[in-house]
């Protein structure tokens, strides 16, 4: 009994998904569950979002030790002198980075506009 009433509703389901669309079906459930459970799912958020930057942090700390001792080793550097070239370096880097993501988020943008705009139109000539 209960396996026929979870098919049932398994169908039911990619039914409504399959008429209304992902976005419409994420705002329909997301919308009530974060005004019942907001505080506690933005709390657990939160912790999680900490711990993964303490996570980063720690292994950029790593990672910053590790090419100092090179470029002091490698090229008989003070270890002043190798934090700085090492600070240059990441910070060019998170530059080059932060531009790329950019742009990829705005293209990622774009696209959804566009393609909301053009099933907004084919939802209005079939009207």
């Amino acid at each position: 009994m209960t396996k026929f009433l979870f098919q049932w509703l398994l169908t039911q389901v990619k039914s409504i998904y399959n008429f209304l669309g992902g976005a419409t079906i994420a705002i329909i459930f997301g919308i009530p569950f974060l005004a019942l459970f907001g505080d506690i799912s933005l709390l657990l958020l939160a912790h999680a979002l900490t711990i993964i930057g303490h996570g980063m942090h720690l292994v950029f700390q790593l990672i910053e030790s590790f090419i100092g001792h090179i470029l002091e080793m490698a090229f008989h550097l003070p270890k002043k002198t190798a934090e700085i070239i090492f600070f240059w370096i990441s910070f060019s880097t998170a530059i080059g980075l932060s531009w790329y993501l950019s742009r990829k988020v705005h293209n990622l943008a774009h696209q959804a506009v566009m393609k909301s705009n053009e099933k907004r139109k084919a939802m209005a000539e079939t009207s």
